[in-house]
């Protein structure tokens, strides 16, 4: 079991109390007061969180590189709390928000990428990052009468995982804490041609691949590889990134593995492919990097 530290933990109960107590309130307010909340919050979780701003501020001296100066190192970390909130509140108002919107806030770069993929009728597996707000611009894939079925971290508090999948499914789409029975419900799905998203920015069980990603070499989550392996399956890194109320889904071209599942040469091409892809956009917009924890160890106070 991965090893969660006590503020982490404290982190995820005031999560869950705060979207009890924003779920029916956020969305009877302006667009224009709620996300200005959301900024006050972001700002507010920055101030009273050392520990989470110590690790954010350890994890963007490896997005910007270990000679960025000061301030702009802390400018884009109290980004990624401003972010955050933001996500956050987004995924409050899903619900409430029509496919015709979603569809208006979010445009496709290197669609023909995911037609091609998907047209092989073998399954696409999006290989993802915490970066700007995939929770929300997937959802653009009902508007397309598309059917995903998304991986997410199986949070210790039962309740919040509860709250999470359902706000983040109530358009239709799947999401599985990981898991044995996710696995097998997530190859099932590949080989009936439909769609599976990996984030492969965090190794949640230990058991990934040593490889140098932003600099440094940490141990990198093998899903995505492995679930293309067993299926025949396209992988294709996507990224989301935010504009203003807007996003763009950066698609890249496809990684297609071929060989043995046990023969580590294997794995580490294709997943060479997808760190690559996650180092760009991630030093692209390092500010929209919601990564709370510690990818290089946690760091020296």
């Amino acid at each position: 079991m991965v090893y969660v530290p006590p503020y982490v933990e404290a982190l995820v109960m005031l999560t869950y109390w705060a979207l009890r107590l924003a779920i029916p309130v956020l969305p009877l307010l302006p667009q224009r007061v709620s996300r200005s909340l959301a900024y006050f919050a972001g700002y507010i979780a920055y101030w009273l969180s050392p520990r989470s701003r110590a690790v954010v501020r350890h994890n963007m001296r490896h997005a910007l590189g270990k000679e960025v100066d000061r301030k702009r190192l802390e400018r884009e970390v109290q980004g990624v709390f401003r972010h955050s909130a933001l996500n956050y509140l987004e995924l409050v108002l899903l619900p409430r928000l029509t496919l015709g919107e979603l569809q208006r806030r979010v445009s496709l770069q290197g669609e023909e990428h995911f037609l091609q993929a998907l047209g092989q009728g073998k399954g696409v597996i999006i290989a993802t990052a915490h970066l700007g707000n995939f929770d929300l611009v997937v959802q653009l894939l009902v508007a397309r009468s598309l059917r995903l079925t998304a991986l997410v971290e199986p949070l210790r508090y039962a309740p919040l995982l509860r709250l999470m999948i359902g706000l983040r499914s109530s358009k239709g789409l799947t999401f599985l804490a990981m898991g044995p029975g996710a696995l097998k419900s997530t190859i099932k799905a590949l080989r009936r041609g439909e769609i599976v998203a990996v984030a492969c920015d965090r190794c949640l069980n230990g058991k990934g691949m040593e490889l140098p990603f932003l600099g440094e070499h940490t141990t990198l989550p093998c899903g995505a590889v492995d679930l293309a392996m067993k299926t025949g399956a396209v992988i294709i890194p996507a990224f989301s990134e935010r504009q203003g109320e807007f996003f763009t889904i950066h698609l890249e071209p496809p990684i297609r593995p071929s060989g043995e599942r046990s023969c580590s040469q294997d794995l580490r091409q294709p997943m060479e492919q997808i760190v690559a892809a996650m180092e760009k956009h991630v030093r692209h917009r390092p500010e929209q990097w919601v990564m709370f924890q510690p990818l290089w160890g946690l760091p020296r106070r």
